[in-house]
């Protein structure tokens, strides 16, 4: 839920009723910026963990990919997270800058014991969105390798489409991957089997935000993807049961 600052999404608009129940279904964290972290503290406080955005990009910039840090680990300790996630573009214009500052803030993570979740996306060929694509699966399966490498605890990124394709990306990373979400999907079901196939390829856990915010049923779809991501059920079974219960 830390995209209030690429543009204007009705879902985010308050986001502290919305955070609440969904906290209320059990997730694992929630991945804010500091400012939603700070209002909506009493809505996810003792029901699921904050994982801080440390970096920012705004939607008024036509250079996405030039991501900053905005705050520290002292500011993610002092916000209670329990870990913090910055965006990498490996490929960018921006590397060098990127991979030095990624560097500095794992020393600073090592430092204080604070775990670090690196979001790591490769630019893309010609034609590529920043957080769109496409993307082929070996410039993601580098990408990841590098946010490794350079000392993440787990790396978040994009689901390249398969699931034999994924298996060479979670195949080459010496820490668990997890997928990230993207544009909102037409069909639940979509979704579902995104996050149902990424499992079974070596995937270790979902980082989703408009697929979940974003739906028609944010805490069914919640309670939905649990199931299948800590159950490893099937997408129909694990709607069947969440629809039932």
């Amino acid at each position: 839920m830390d995209h209030p600052v690429e543009g204007y999404f009705q879902e985010l608009a308050n986001p502290t009723g919305l955070i609440a129940s969904l906290a209320n279904e059990g997730p694992n964290a929630f991945l804010l910026r500091r400012g939603t972290a700070e209002s909506a503290v009493s809505a996810y406080a003792g029901k699921a963990s904050l994982i801080l955005r440390v970096t920012n990009a705004t939607g008024l910039r036509n250079r996405m990919l030039e991501q900053t840090y905005t705050t520290s680990v002292e500011e993610a300790i002092r916000l209670g997270a329990d870990a913090v996630a910055p965006n990498i573009f490996v490929g960018s214009d921006r590397e060098v800058e990127n991979l030095h500052n990624l560097g500095m803030l794992k020393d600073a993570c090592d430092e204080w014991g604070m775990p670090l979740l690196v979001e790591a996306m490769p630019v893309g060929g010609e034609g590529a969105l920043p957080f769109e694509g496409p993307y082929s699966t070996e410039d993601i399966r580098l990408a990841v390798r590098v946010a490794a490498e350079e000392g993440a605890d787990l790396v978040k990124t994009y689901y390249p489409g398969n699931p034999e394709d994924f298996r060479k990306v979670s195949g080459y990373s010496p820490v668990p991957v997890i997928i990230a979400g993207g544009p909102k999907a037409p069909k639940m079901q979509d979704t579902l089997k995104m996050v149902y196939d990424a499992m079974s390829a070596g995937g270790r856990g979902i980082a989703l935000g408009r697929k979940v915010w974003g739906s028609e049923s944010p805490a069914l779809m919640l309670r939905t993807l649990k199931k299948i991501v800590r159950k490893r059920l099937t997408p129909e079974a694990a709607l069947a049961q969440s629809t039932s219960a």
